[in-house]
């Protein structure tokens, strides 16, 4: 639930702002933050805005916004009046409101990492960066890190809808067609279809048809049935499950190295802002738990026992020898954001590789597909039917 309060802050300033939890839980934030609350009330406003919003920014915004305010800095001007004139130019709702919120902690006192971490809509490497940036006074080039960092994942994202948009509209095409075809074509071909001139392709598309017309809700049946298996699998057999899915020719290669590039690059932000390597792993984990970070936990626990980061990747077979080898030369060197770096961008090459050989493999695939289905029809309906057009002309 969201909760509206008017409160007085320690230095007698009045604020309205938005909290979310129960009402215990925002009396309790305003005793921390020492707010006298004036008032207190549900904000339903608030909570239809996250539903359709969601909490986090959309990675173009961060990517945009986290570039202005670099250039912003460069160019002198201080916090206060950046993250002013960002309120002012930006168009996103949720990121105005949020700047705004940003605004009134910093009058308060507060530092520039817990002001964006109490937004609760910056993802968690942002208020770890901008805590390095405080501390080493190097805030505009953190920023256009941290600007780098959301740009990838913007891309990421669009290379990965790249790679799957035209498979997936050109497949649900195909079967949206077939069963349209099964529904209103075939049972009025089939009438002029004599039964003595049925061959295979008949024989196929007309069971397809009967089964699609009277057995359509056990389709239905096995695609909920598939899902809730999915769903148990991934709560008791995670592991195994994302093996199996590593495991998949051209799409599981694909996933994987797009999945090794998000990895080490969150390492390469959080290395760049001298965060160290057991606290970096730790906040990976806890922003976002996943199959590798989950085994970024095991690793955590073996540098915890004196194992060096080189081996500790090493023993986990999941992870290629290329990164165990940087990794150690790393550790050797004493500087491992460079390696860190290195190696997402070599797993991003290797994902660009991989959707342009998927692609290729997959785009003559389908108008294989798209072609037989045609033969198909073809042969199982007009041939028959022309061909007993001409013996009725021959006999007449």
């Amino acid at each position: 639930m969201f909760w509206k309060i008017e409160a007085l802050t320690a230095k007698r300033t009045e604020i309205t702002q938005s909290i979310e939890g129960s009402l215990e839980d925002v009396k309790n934030q305003a005793a921390v933050y020492d707010l006298e609350i004036l008032d207190i009330r549900p904000d339903y406003w608030a909570l239809i805005k996250n539903f359709f919003e969601g909490l986090n920014l959309p990675a173009t915004v961060l990517t945009l916004f986290f570039n202005d305010f670099a250039d912003m800095q460069k160019s002198g001007l201080s916090i206060k009046e950046s993250i002013a004139i960002l309120n002012e130019t930006n168009s996103n709702t949720a990121l105005k409101e949020a700047l705004r919120k940003i605004t009134n902690f910093i009058n308060d006192g507060r530092s520039l990492e817990e002001s964006f971490e109490n937004t609760k809509v910056f993802p968690k490497v942002v208020s770890v960066t901008l805590s390095a940036a405080e501390k080493t006074g190097n805030i505009p080039e953190l920023l256009e890190l941290l600007a780098q960092y959301f740009k990838f994942k913007h891309e990421n994202k669009k290379k990965m809808a790249r790679s799957m948009i035209y498979p997936g509209v050109v497949l649900c095409m195909l079967t949206g067609l077939s069963i349209f075809i099964s529904m209103t074509l075939v049972p009025q071909m089939r009438a002029f279809l004599p039964p003595s001139t049925q061959n295979l392709s008949a024989i196929i598309l007309i069971g397809y048809s009967d089964f699609i017309k009277e057995y359509w809700w056990v389709v239905i049946l096995f695609l909920g049935l598939l899902m809730y298996l999915i769903k148990y699998l991934w709560g008791t057999h995670r592991e195994k499950l994302m093996e199996t899915v590593f495991n998949v020719p051209l799409l599981g290669n694909l996933m994987k190295n797009m999945e090794l590039s998000h990895i080490f690059l969150n390492l390469y932000v959080y290395q760049k802002s001298g965060v160290n390597i057991i606290e970096t792993i730790s906040n990976i984990h806890q922003a976002n738990k996943t199959y590798i970070t989950d085994k970024l936990i095991l690793i955590r626990e073996r540098i915890f026992k004196g194992t060096s980061l080189g081996d500790a990747f090493k023993q986990d077979k999941f992870f290629p020898s290329f990164v165990c080898q940087n990794l150690a030369k790393g550790q050797i060197s004493g500087n491992l954001a460079p390696y860190f770096e290195r190696i997402y961008k070599y797993y991003d090459i290797k994902s660009k590789e991989s959707i342009a050989v998927m692609l290729a493999m997959v785009e003559p695939l389908l108008m294989v597909m798209t072609a037989s289905f045609l033969l198909m029809i073809v042969c199982a309906f007009i041939l028959p039917v022309y061909s007993n057009m001409n013996h009725i002309g021959e006999r007449t």
